[in-house]
């Protein structure tokens, strides 16, 4: 990670972020208003109360870097604090569950089941398919969403580039896809890719840290380019991809959060 590049990223978002007074299409604004400026309920603070609780877990899991095969040794609180999603942007991917009343999740990069748990939670109706690369993380997933009494998450454990291709065919369509495992350029553009097929109008993919890296930035720019998306929204940590039909002209939005 380049703290340099995400730093001149910030400030780049800063002086491009709009707020709701400068939009002009409807469905932005309407997004700004119930996704970005919603309110939360209570179903949301079961998972922000488990969250304190794990920041101060000294317990330590192994986890395989299935790229160079090496096992790194960290705390569940320095995953809670580093690595999983934040507070203010889990409650995002809540209320985005919540407005849109999404069914069918795929998730790629459960961690410690923290981002998923705000997507049960939202909707216990939904289906939500979550992959971990590591088996010592996804047992600590599976361990918080017992918990949290969520019953509506299955997590498949196993490298991306195997269980990806088996676990977006159990959809016939997919709602949402949560695009938070291996940030690479490569690696990103070729989930993205895949799960395309898995696409339709009404369908929104979610891409987490894309200004974690340069290549990451890249991979973004590639992504909001391509032609089946007409709509994105940049809020700094995520970017978020639309597929509606109604949009005849591609708009690409950076809004304040």
């Amino acid at each position: 990670m380049n703290n340099f590049f995400r730093l001149k990223k910030y400030f780049d978002y800063l002086l491009k972020a709009k707020t709701k007074y400068y939009l002009h299409s409807p469905f932005a604004y309407q997004f700004y208003l119930n996704v970005l400026e919603g309110e939360n309920d209570k179903n949301i603070y079961s998972v922000q109360s488990l969250r304190k609780i794990l920041r101060k877990t000294e317990m330590t899991l192994s986890i395989e870097d299935l790229g160079t095969g090496k096992l790194l040794q960290r705390t569940i609180g320095d995953i809670e604090r580093k690595v999983s999603v934040s507070n203010k942007y889990g409650a995002l991917l809540y209320r985005l569950v919540k407005y849109f009343r999404f069914k069918n999740i795929l998730e790629i990069g459960t961690s410690i089941g923290l981002s998923s748990s705000y997507m049960a939670v939202a909707n216990a109706g939904a289906r939500i398919i979550s992959l971990e690369g590591s088996s010592d993380i996804a047992e600590a997933a599976k361990r918080n969403h017992a918990l949290l009494q969520i019953k509506n998450i299955e997590i498949i454990i196993g490298n991306f580039n195997q269980t990806l291709s088996s676990s977006k065919l159990r959809f016939s369509t997919i709602d949402l896809i949560f695009f938070d495992g291996n940030h690479t350029k490569e690696a990103t553009l070729n989930y993205f890719y895949q799960c395309l097929e898995k696409a339709n109008e009404n369908s929104v993919f979610v891409f987490d840290d894309i200004y974690w890296s340069e290549e990451m930035s890249e991979a973004w720019e590639q992504i909001i380019q391509h032609p089946q998306i007409t709509l994105t929204i940049d809020v700094y940590q995520f970017g978020i991809c639309f597929f509606r039909k109604e949009k005849l002209a591609k708009e690409n939005f950076v809004l304040w959060y």
